[in-house]
């Protein structure tokens, strides 16, 4: 039945957007009318008349549909009956705009279409309703929470600490798989654990000069990822939790650091709790700096509009390098690029409306409190840029210790002993405050999941007790 529904869903693909088309139509009548004058070239006078009368009792038929009465009627009257055009759904579905010779392939979707599974997803349904909401809703692009299964609460700068565990899990069962980095270790374990976390997903698409890349590219030309990090309270802003249960919390809300104490300690009076508010910027007596334009202060950068323009046209016209003959690969780096470079001019909105609020001047900082909204809004574009900056240190950290080429050898080994770590990079690029399991994944693009099982694997296996 499934074959039967596909034949017929191709062939009236064909008809409806090959052959019953406005193209189609006026190829056949030129194709007629250098027929007609074959015919009459080499005197084939009665093949001619023939298909004179072929085309003319054509013709007429289409007349003749067309207006109440064919041609006759069509003079009498002195007006066309207006036509009403067969309801699309009885025709089938049109793939594709009409528009000019344009003819794209059909798109073949699977699902249950019947509806009967509720575990399957309806596929039909599925693609006509996002087109219908990316065609008629302007506010779909207002959205609560990450893109992975993590809440986020507004209201109560709240991240659901499992949201990041549900993650990984998804990606790979580290738990389930490592084994210790000691005397007591498992060195069959150990090979199986870095050959699925570390040999196969370089096999297959071997990333990590290109994350290295991107980095340094970014870093130049479109934000120092490291310099805007140094402005904020990243450590708290990524592990910030309240429990909106209790009446009292750590809050990061404010510009400065910031403690409130009962009189007493009384704590069944919920006016004498102490509060305890953390300052969204670092710095220390540094912070009014920090909250200047992203490209001043002791953490500004020297990039600018010019310096990002120039890399786009640099990265769109290279023909040599990684992007060479990869122009998928060529497209992502720009898309990177623009996402961050929107990230920076919203960041640098953020940064002058502190400015505003304190009317530049830095004993005001005191009496500045952040909505949560912008805090989420903080959190989300910061942990992507962390996670940027991240990757390219594991992507070092890696290379450096030759975990990969100890596995890719020939024969391949059958066990893999203690790894030792050199001293530069040290691990502690990759731990405590820079462990990339610290990064709220509420913008979870950046890495596929082939890079992100490598990422949190080498993580996992050197500090995931830390």
């Amino acid at each position: 039945m499934e074959i039967q529904y596909y034949i017929q869903y191709i062939l009236s693909w064909v008809y409806h957007n090959v052959i019953d088309t406005d193209a189609a139509n006026a190829i056949a009548r030129i194709l007629l009318v250098i027929g007609l004058v074959f015919l009459l070239v080499y005197r084939q006078y009665i093949l001619f008349v023939l298909l004179c009368i072929v085309v003319l009792s054509a013709e007429l038929l289409r007349y003749d549909n067309g207006y109440d009465g064919g041609v006759m009627s069509m003079i009498s009257q002195g007006a066309p009956k207006r036509v009403v055009d067969k309801d699309e759904l009885t025709r089938g579905i049109s793939i594709s705009s009409r528009e000019g010779f344009s003819i794209s392939m059909p798109k073949i979707i699977s699902g249950d279409a019947t509806g009967q599974d509720h575990r399957r997803l309806n596929k039909f349904v599925e693609e006509d309703s996002r087109d219908f909401t990316d065609k008629d809703f302007n506010s779909k692009k207002c959205f609560i929470g990450s893109g992975i299964g993590g809440i986020t609460m507004f209201g109560s700068n709240e991240l659901i600490g499992t949201s990041r565990e549900a993650t990984v899990r998804g990606i790979y069962d580290f738990a389930g798989n490592v084994t210790p980095n000691d005397a007591t270790g498992n060195s069959e374990k150990r090979l199986k654990y870095f050959k699925e976390c570390v040999l196969e997903p370089i096999q297959r698409n071997d990333f990590r000069d290109f994350k290295q890349k991107i980095y340094n590219d970014i870093t130049k030309s479109v934000i120092n990822i490291e310099y805007c990090l140094k402005r904020f309270n990243t450590p708290i802003l990524f592990s910030t939790s309240s429990d909106v249960n209790a009446g009292y919390s750590t809050r990061l809300t404010t510009l400065t650091d910031e403690k409130i104490t009962g009189k007493n300690n009384d704590l069944t009076d919920i006016s004498n709790v102490s509060f305890q508010y953390s300052s969204l910027i670092s710095g220390g007596s540094n912070k009014f700096s920090n909250i200047q334009a992203l490209n001043k202060g002791p953490n500004g950068d020297n990039v600018n509009d010019e310096t990002y323009s120039s890399l786009l046209k640099t990265t769109n016209e290279s023909t040599d390098g990684i992007y060479k003959n990869n122009l998928a690969l060529k497209q992502r780096a720009i898309d990177i690029f623009g996402k961050v470079y929107g990230y920076r001019k919203r960041i640098d909105e953020i940064l002058a409306m502190m400015r505003a609020q304190t009317k530049d001047d830095a004993a005001l900082l005191h009496t500045v409190r952040v909505s949560e909204s912008v805090v989420q809004e903080l959190r989300l574009m910061l942990s992507y840029l962390a996670m940027i900056r991240q990757t390219n240190a594991i992507i070092t950290f890696e290379k450096a210790n030759g975990i990969y080429k100890k596995l890719n050898t020939t024969p391949p080994p059958s066990s893999l002993d203690i790894l030792t770590v050199k001293n530069e990079p040290p691990v502690s690029t990759i731990k405590d405050t820079n462990n990339i399991f610290n990064i709220p994944p509420d913008d979870d693009t950046y890495n596929n999941n082939d890079e992100k099982r490598y990422l949190y694997g080498i993580t996992y296996y050197f500090v995931r007790n830390t």
